[in-house]
């Protein structure tokens, strides 16, 4: 019986490359905000997006594993990128399985729900992992600018595939686990139809500000105006992800505001605890 086991799962292992040639055949399809809103608050049907993501999401995780296959060897032999593998290829073969699985089964859906939570939670730690990795490299080896040019360009990619396959798992997982976010109750999934786009410049600001206090004792003033051209009244709204308009600002910010201190640190526009 032990014997069995053992040939089982080697067995498993050895599919793993043929799901990965076969998934990455396909392009992942191209998907806007609007169909993202039109779907989360008119047409929402569980069964639908369950339909969608159990072809999608393996498309989408064999392509990013094709082009790491791509990386140099020496980049790919490190233990971070081999972590970062064996998380990607367990997290297909946990998707692969819903392929044949009957999309009538509310107990099907619901196992499907929780395995995207699964992997979700499992990719958490990507872009650390991924940066560790690059660093090993780049430490034991040192890095030509051509090979440098190239890594950056898998990075962009990579880092961009990531956000959009996050962004496919919240939206099922948060429209569809029967619960809404009390803090957000008009949100669609994690998109805010009506997004103020001043607060979430505030709050990256005041992170970024209480960052720059931690690391310098000082930190830059900031002087926020804005313009509605359609009702100069009003405020800025629009259709977003507030966590991704929050984080990118926070890297701006947080940036800018290191330079502006090592460049004006006698400056009176810096303010200091």
């Amino acid at each position: 019986m032990k014997f069995a086991h053992i040939l089982l799962k080697n067995t498993s292992r050895f599919n793993i490359p043929k799901q990965v040639d076969r998934f990455s055949k396909f392009s992942p399809s191209p998907l806007s905000m609007k169909q993202f809103l039109d779907f989360g608050s008119a047409n929402a049907c569980e069964k639908t997006s369950f339909i969608f993501l159990r072809q999608e999401l393996p498309v989408r995780l064999a392509n990013i594993m094709k082009e790491i296959d791509l990386l140099p060897d020496k980049l790919i032999g490190t233990p971070s990128v081999q972590l970062l593998h064996t998380w990607y290829t367990q997290s297909l073969m946990e998707l692969v399985d819903f392929l044949e699985k009957d999309p009538e089964d509310k107990n099907v859906l619901g196992k499907f729900t929780e395995s995207l939570i699964n992997v979700r939670n499992r990719h958490n730690n990507v872009v650390p992992t991924m940066a560790q990795g690059v660093l090993e490299y780049k430490e034991a080896f040192g890095v030509d600018p051509v090979t440098n040019q190239n890594v950056q360009y898998f990075l962009d990619r990579f880092y961009t595939s990531r956000i959009s396959t996050r962004m496919l798992m919240n939206q099922h997982t948060l429209i569809f686990n029967g619960s809404t976010n009390p803090a957000h109750p008009k949100h669609i999934g994690s998109i805010d139809p009506h997004c103020d786009v001043v607060e979430v410049v505030k709050d990256a600001y005041e992170s970024s500000r209480m960052l720059c206090d931690q690391y310098y004792l000082m930190s830059p003033e900031v002087e926020i105006e804005q313009m509605n051209s359609k009702d100069s009244s009003e405020p800025i709204n629009m259709v977003y992800v507030p966590s991704h308009l929050y984080h990118m600002l926070f890297e701006l910010f947080k940036n800018a505001m290191r330079a502006t201190v090592e460049t004006h640190e006698n400056s009176t526009y810096l303010s200091t605890n």
